[in-house]
């Protein structure tokens, strides 16, 4: 499997064979142009704008007859309003194991982790996608949560996304996450709202040579890509 990063909380993955790419949290944050382009599928975890860019997924569709959305409920309806044809978006709850574009996708989580006690917590669901056969490969990722996954592939997993900022984490949590779920390579992501200083800090505190472990610490840059 290709992972490639495409700013912010979106990363696109290879399918097997040509069959293109699916793409998750397609967000305003992130370089939405490029992550869609060849896409096959989408899956979205919550509808904050910074995962789903409204406007440019519904634009997609429009160009792709045959691309499907995977989304929560409010990032749906979201998209629906907004004129996407209603029988390529579908609504997603935590539990489902769905065949996405020839990837299984366990879809667990529920809910966004808490920003502040006063205000609304959005539905974000988690998204374990895997590929079988000699192409295939693992990625959790976990939207903006610290939900893990509610099993591990027998194989292992390949790669855990960990958020790096935002209003509602602390780095603790994100070391926490790292540390708790086991995986191949951690990649960091949700890191919008950080300078490079901020990027070196969280570096040192993921880095194995800091936390021990047997993962690898990823950073990736827009439009870079790793081999899983």
């Amino acid at each position: 499997m290709q992972l490639t990063f495409h700013g912010h909380a979106c990363v696109s993955l290879g399918l097997p064979g040509a069959a293109g790419t699916l793409v998750i949290d397609p967000g305003t944050f992130s370089d939405t142009t490029t992550a869609l382009a060849g896409a096959r599928a989408v899956l979205i975890t919550h509808d904050h704008p910074d995962h789903v860019d409204v406007p440019a997924v519904v634009e997609h569709l429009a160009a792709v007859p045959d691309i499907q959305v995977w989304a929560t409920g409010p990032a749906a309806s979201a998209l629906r309003e907004a004129g996407s044809p209603t029988d390529r978006v579908r609504e997603v709850s935590p539990g489902q194991v769905l065949d996405v574009a020839g990837a299984r996708v366990t879809v667990g989580g529920g809910e966004h982790a808490l920003i502040h006690p006063e205000v609304p917590r959005a539905v974000n669901v988690t998204y374990l996608v895997e590929l079988a056969g000699a192409d295939g490969g693992s990625v959790f990722h976990p939207g903006d949560s610290y939900d893990p996954p509610a099993a591990l592939p027998e194989t292992g997993l390949g790669v855990l996304l960990v958020p790096v900022s935002g209003p509602w984490m602390r780095l603790s949590e994100a070391i926490d996450f790292a540390r708790s779920v086991p995986a191949g390579f951690v990649v960091p992501i949700h890191d919008g709202l950080l300078s490079e200083i901020g990027h070196a800090l969280v570096g040192r505190w993921l880095d194995t040579a800091r936390l021990g472990g047997d993962y690898k610490y990823a950073r990736l840059t827009p439009g870079e890509s790793l081999a899983v």
